[in-house]
């Protein structure tokens, strides 16, 4: 069928196919008539789309979960959404329909009590997935499934389910993070296919400003599983560094990097980061944090490395004459006991580490290094930092 049934906009339909493909993996096409009927909600950037059930009752002002805005207005809009939902319509906000014949096929029986779900075609981009939320007949979220074909995706599937077990045994007092009931990484064509459980409900906050429950979460990581020594995070930089298709600049960039921290990696604080710490990867639960999508973990990151990503991520970097100070500031007061130094070197080698996951994507995927969006405030940022006299 021709994806112009489905999409009022149908422009970079080339994500929306993928997605198709992956339903297709785990039994669910596309019909015109019967199934269960989902309106199409089109982000404003980058091609991705949510996929909301609309003659479900309770499930479909559920499926809302789903979508996390930042912005006051998108807030708002999201609330509009909830109620035209509550009575199925579809008008003002759905850029197109779609109706799907059955459930999701998930590994092992997982989740009997699934009725209904709503779907997330992923950001267009390298390591874009599918997400599903999964609910029951009233709405309750049971859990989530991510589910990809791409080769250069499932490794970070794998690395999500090993890295939940991990965190399971470390029985964290200040969050939470999902259990994983399945995951499947079959051979050939099938998806690699994550299912976790969640206690995501309706009205969770999940602020944009860092929180207390944010900061004694990241303690309590520093506390326990904490180390000295960023040699590990030191070779990657290296690595990258030398990379051939790296812009002169950066090469430069990371040149200067490597030789201000080299005399401080054996003393390096260094601890296991969440890797994608942002607002919309968390949110508060009562009195603690609950962390998901840990697909991007790592261990042996500078203290720090998650603050960082969290407050770019919620206040961004394009004036390093604002940011700069508060990153260091914060690092320091809140996992260095104040030591502003150390922090100094931790912000910096953060910087460097979260640049070259992104410039290292970008090439990885034949695509120009400086592709990454931010790629100029972060560079901005970095010069800033090495400028400065420690």
């Amino acid at each position: 069928m021709s994806l112009d049934l489905y999409l009022s906009q149908p422009l970079s339909v080339g994500p929306f196919e993928e997605f198709l493909g992956d339903m297709a993996a785990v039994g669910v096409v596309p019909v015109t008539a019967g199934g269960v009927a989902y309106g199409l909600l089109r982000a404003r950037t980058n091609a991705r789309w949510w996929l909301l059930p609309t003659a479900q009752g309770r499930a479909s002002c559920a499926s809302m979960a789903m979508y996390q805005p930042a912005s006051a207005s998108a807030r708002l809009a999201r609330l509009w959404i909830r109620t035209a939902l509550r009575f199925g319509l579809t008008a003002g906000w759905a850029s197109g329909q779609i109706r799907f014949d059955r459930l999701p096929r998930l590994p092992g029986g997982v989740l009997p009590a699934l009725a209904t779900c709503s779907y997330f075609t992923g950001t267009d981009g390298p390591h874009r997935k599918t997400a599903i939320q999964l609910m029951d007949a009233h709405g309750g979220i049971l859990g989530y499934a991510k589910l990809s074909r791409r080769a250069s995706v499932r490794p970070y599937l794998s690395q999500e389910a090993r890295m939940l077990d991990r965190m399971a045994t470390l029985r964290l007092t200040t969050a939470e993070v999902p259990k994983l009931l399945a995951f499947a990484d079959p051979e050939g064509e099938e998806p690699s296919i994550l299912v976790t459980d969640s206690r995501k409900v309706a009205g969770v906050a999940s602020p944009m400003c860092v929180a207390s429950e944010h900061l004694r979460f990241l303690a309590e990581m520093v506390r326990r599983t904490g180390n000295t020594g960023a040699e590990r995070a030191y070779r990657e930089l290296q690595s990258i560094g030398s990379d051939p298709r790296l812009p002169d600049d950066w090469k430069r960039r990371f040149g200067r990097g490597l030789e201000r921290l080299k005399p401080v990696v054996p003393i390096m604080p260094v601890a296991l980061a969440h890797g994608d710490f942002t607002p919309w990867n968390s949110f508060i639960l009562r009195d603690r944090l609950y962390v998901f999508d840990w697909e991007y973990a790592a261990e042996d990151r500078p203290v720090g490395y998650d603050l960082v990503h969290y407050m770019l991520a919620a206040r961004g970097a394009e004036n390093p004459g604002l940011i700069l100070d508060p990153l260091v500031d914060q690092v320091a007061r809140a996992l260095l006991q104040g030591d502003r130094a150390t922090a100094q070197a931790s912000v910096l080698m953060s910087l460097l580490l979260h640049a070259a996951f992104y410039l290292h994507r970008a090439m990885e995927n034949g695509a120009d290094a400086c592709s990454w969006a931010d790629a100029p405030a972060r560079a901005r940022l970095i010069d800033a930092l090495l400028d400065a006299r420690g």
